[in-house]
């Protein structure tokens, strides 16, 4: 339900309700991120412009900047900026001497995984990670895009798991990591490809729903089903004790590539107009 219908007048107060932290504000915050700017930083050419995709519009156009909304109090934009700015801090070397980055252990090694079709896979194994912080960021860019009404695809998200992933966001000593377990893939730092992002999505993938999005040479995908996840996803999620493992892959083997084939026939037509 997009934020507009959360917010609504009460009486001669004449005060709004935010959908994130449910507290009656005076206004909305004007222009809140759905996805965080430093994540659009490699997308930008050279006058600063950078090309929207809608994957169920299949349309394209050009923009300065991200995409912004009113749907939030000046208080969550605030809190959510700290999260932005944590997961911009390890997730980016823009600032490799930060206590945050310096914090983060990471280690790499090469094993078999079954979505790669050929070869070994390369994984990260990352520890030491603020669990709260990690995990706030990425459920509120799940929120943001719910609330603005942006979020696409196929299968909606219901008032349930609306319900529960807004209920760990709120609660602070909430530390569940496998209701809304979250997959982590990291794109090749030598993929060409790798410097896009992608709105959150819902889809469906053997069984389960699955919220992915992209951004600042990352895939994030949040399992959504109420299903018993499968055995790779409880090994490799984001842990309440700080680690993860990341898979690192070229963008064309994820399987978000084969969705995406529809759009490069969109993509060569609107470059011949502009």
């Amino acid at each position: 339900m997009p934020a507009s219908e959360f917010g609504r007048w009460i009486g001669s107060n004449r005060m709004l309700i935010c959908p994130l932290c449910k507290k009656q504000v005076v206004k909305f915050h004007k222009r809140s991120h759905l996805i965080p700017e430093w994540m659009y930083t490699e997308c930008y050419d050279e006058n600063h412009k950078i090309l929207e995709v809608s994957r169920l519009k299949e349309k394209v156009v050009k923009k300065q900047k991200g995409i912004y909304g009113s749907f939030m109090c000046e208080a969550c934009e605030e809190e959510t900026q700290k999260y932005d700015h944590y997961a911009s801090l390890i997730l980016t070397g823009r600032s490799p001497n930060s206590d945050e980055y310096i914090s983060v252990k990471k280690k790499y090694f090469c094993g078999n995984y079954k979505e790669k079709k050929e070869g070994n896979a390369e994984f990260g194994k990352w520890e030491n990670i603020n669990f709260r912080k990690f995990q706030k960021f990425i459920f509120s860019i799940v929120l943001r895009t719910h609330f603005a009404g942006k979020i696409e695809g196929p299968i909606s998200l219901n008032k349930k798991h609306l319900e529960g992933i807004s209920a760990i966001y709120r609660d602070e000593l909430n530390l569940d990591d496998s209701s809304y377990p979250i997959l982590i893939t990291k794109y090749s730092k030598n993929d060409k490809l790798k410097n896009h992002v992608i709105l959150p999505y819902i889809n469906k993938q053997e069984g389960h729903h699955i919220i992915e999005f992209t951004g600042g040479g990352y895939l994030f995908n949040v399992y959504v089903s109420s299903h018993s996840k499968p055995k790779f996803v409880n090994s490799l999620r984001l842990k309440s004790d700080g680690s993860m493992h990341l898979i690192i892959m070229f963008f064309q083997e994820t399987g978000l590539f084969e969705k995406m084939k529809t759009l490069v026939n969109t993509l060569r037509n609107f470059s011949r107009f502009t």
